[in-house]
């Protein structure tokens, strides 16, 4: 009968002074492992606002992408909801400016507890490149500069990517929406101009 309670008693005294199998989180940081994944962090000076991350998301509240045409001057909003990421790592891996360095990135930050979800919210914005025919939205202003240099060379034979670089890119939204004249023959002038593929494609029917 003592048997058991005497083996008990040797498990508790080995326990105590046996180092411990916890860490002492909050009193102390954990160090996480090399590839742990955890909250996803955008990095604002390169993101080019091309919305890759948000396609291959596999959440459908997580990322969230949205072209506000009526805002002046006209901008893409992207949306990180960090309390329904899965952290999956999709949007790090198939984002557009991974070979140089992905835009948004999991990080080894892991302790996310908050009393607001609304708190782990992040927005940001890019502002849109619009069709200057039909009003159609092209891209964000970020992602023909970065299409411009990472063409290099080639980017000569794209009149829209030159006239982006130059710093010529149409701001007022009225301008832009200004309708098509239907009527006038086009003009080479016609082709020095940021249009979406489908003005584009008529553009060339038309010559």
């Amino acid at each position: 009968m003592w048997l058991p309670k005497l083996r008990e008693l040797k498990e508790a005294v080995t326990a105590v002074f046996s180092p411990r199998f916890t860490t002492r989180f909050p009193a102390e940081p954990i160090e996480v492992p090399e590839k742990f994944r955890g909250k996803p962090e955008f990095d604002t000076d390169t993101c080019i606002g091309c919305g890759a991350c948000v396609n291959t998301c596999p959440s459908s509240v997580c990322l969230q992408m949205e072209d506000d045409l009526d805002a002046e001057p006209p901008v893409r909003r992207i949306t990180l909801n960090y309390y329904t990421c899965i952290f999956c790592g999709n949007c790090e891996q198939n984002c557009a400016t991974a070979d140089t360095g992905a835009s948004i990135k999991l990080s080894k930050i892991w302790d996310l507890a908050t009393l607001d979800r609304f708190s782990e919210v992040e927005t940001h914005e890019f502002e849109l490149q619009l069709c200057e025919k039909c009003g159609a939205v092209v891209g964000t202003k970020k992602h023909l500069l970065w299409l411009y240099e990472k063409l290099g060379p080639l980017a000569y034979t794209n009149p829209a990517l030159l006239i982006a670089k130059g710093g010529e890119l149409a701001a007022g939204r009225e301008e832009i929406a200004q309708p098509a004249k239907t009527e006038a023959p086009a003009q080479t002038r016609d082709f020095m101009r940021i249009l979406c593929p489908k003005c584009k494609c008529e553009l060339n029917i038309k010559l």
